[in-house]
């Protein structure tokens, strides 16, 4: 089960999730010894996980409220062996077509589009929860060539600190030729472990990062899981 370390960005800072209320999000240095710069954080996730993958979730760009388009270039740039699962809502940035860039296409920002099997055939997909499935209901029948690796995001476990809900993860449509990650609300090892048990191929996590209690042994040895470039 891989670990794949996550990033909210909001006005050029990493930002803490409050139970999927983005406008609660407040940089992490508020009330972490982590610092907010998206370059220094990365620089020392890096360090001391080791991470193949890094999710990385524009806020700013999903929300319509700006972007940060021109950091998340940078981080790619710098960092040029790791992948960078990002979380774009559903714009098309021409400038993020990079080899170590994978788009997430979030079904939260698709409430009417149309040709996404044909123009949004390189993205991941990530089926969005928060109180109902987010999104047109058609979202979980659209095919893309990254579509062997699908996100459950319940949006409102994201910050919780309660650990994810289990009993909506059980209840989901799961094909056999597919990944499956799952991110909201992995606060411990013991949701890591419930999760491996699922078949859950990896969990996005950001809160059990901050846990001064929790194995970065354990964290490092399956964030580090190789996965070649796509």
């Amino acid at each position: 089960m891989n670990i794949i370390p996550a990033i909210d960005l909001k006005k050029g800072k990493v930002v803490k999730a409050v139970r999927g209320n983005r406008s609660l999000y407040m940089p992490i240095d508020l009330n972490t010894t982590h610092s907010s710069n998206p370059i220094t954080f990365i620089k020392n996730l890096i360090v001391t996980y080791r991470p193949s993958i890094i999710y990385i979730a524009d806020l700013d760009l999903i929300d319509g409220d700006g972007n940060n388009i021109d950091i998340i270039c940078k981080i790619a740039h710098i960092f040029r062996n790791r992948i960078f699962w990002v979380d774009l809502g559903a714009k098309k940035i021409k400038k993020l077509n990079k080899r170590n860039i994978i788009p997430i296409l979030g079904s939260e920002s698709c409430d009417d589009i149309k040709l996404i099997n044909y123009v949004y055939k390189g993205y991941i997909h990530s089926y969005d929860y928060k109180n109902g499935f987010l999104g047109t209901k058609y979202f979980k029948k659209f095919n893309s060539s990254y579509k062997k690796k699908i996100i459950f995001m319940n949006i409102s476990d994201v910050g919780n600190n309660k650990g994810p809900d289990f009993r909506y993860l059980r209840g989901m449509f799961k094909y056999s030729d597919a990944e499956y990650y799952v991110g909201g609300g992995v606060n411990s090892i013991f949701d890591l472990y419930k999760l491996s048990k699922m078949n859950i191929s990896g969990a996005i996590v950001s809160s059990i990062l901050m846990n001064k209690k929790t194995s970065n042994y354990l964290i490092k040895k399956r964030a580090s899981r190789e996965l070649a470039l796509i």
